[in-house]
């Protein structure tokens, strides 16, 4: 028995010497570091195509839309849809306005960002439009209850801003105006 003791310490011993040589020579170091460099340039990558920048802007009969931004990336989604201004020449009482920002998919509007509000005695459109109407959003980005897979996937198709109202005389204001929409990142 002491032999056989001897023979397995022996092959362990030699087992133990192999993987030491193994991990000490050159070529382990190169695959090791040509797997964590391919491995740092996928992440890289992975985290500038879900990093996306885009600007927008447009007018319509009743707005004017200056300096929107939406950006999505790795941590949060964001919109600013700030600097809206009312611009139509006559101001309507209205007593129910819907107006905000959508994405259509092909079949039909999605909002992302929508304001909605009645009052039977009426409010005056100018102010609901320069008062109300500041549309800033920010989220996770793994939240996902503005910015949708479907409502991001859209956005490729372009924006929207939607705005319906009733007057107190149940005359419908129904603008739809299709957004300059462009990315700025890659």
């Amino acid at each position: 028995m002491p032999k056989k003791k001897k023979k397995n310490k022996k092959k362990k011993n030699e087992f133990i010497t192999k993987i030491k040589g193994f991990f000490n020579s050159f070529k382990i170091l190169v695959v090791a570091l040509i797997i964590i460099l391919i491995t740092l340039i996928w992440f890289s990558n992975h985290l500038m195509s879900t990093s996306r920048t885009y600007m927008f802007n447009g007018q319509g009969n009743y707005v004017l839309i200056e300096n929107g931004v939406i950006s999505l990336n790795y941590d949060i989604n964001l919109l600013v849809g700030s600097g809206i201004t009312y611009i139509a020449e006559e101001d309507h009482l209205v007593n129910k306005y819907k107006m905000g920002y959508y994405v259509n998919d092909g079949q039909e509007f999605i909002a992302i960002a929508v304001i909605e509000g009645s009052n039977e005695l009426g409010f005056l459109l100018s102010g609901v439009v320069n008062e109300l109407s500041r549309f800033n959003i920010s989220e996770p980005y793994h939240n996902n209850s503005f910015f949708t897979r479907k409502k991001i996937k859209a956005l490729d198709d372009g924006l929207y801003f939607i705005m319906e109202a009733t007057t107190t005389e149940n005359i419908i204001i129904n603008e739809h105006i299709n957004l300059n929409f462009y990315r700025v990142s890659k």
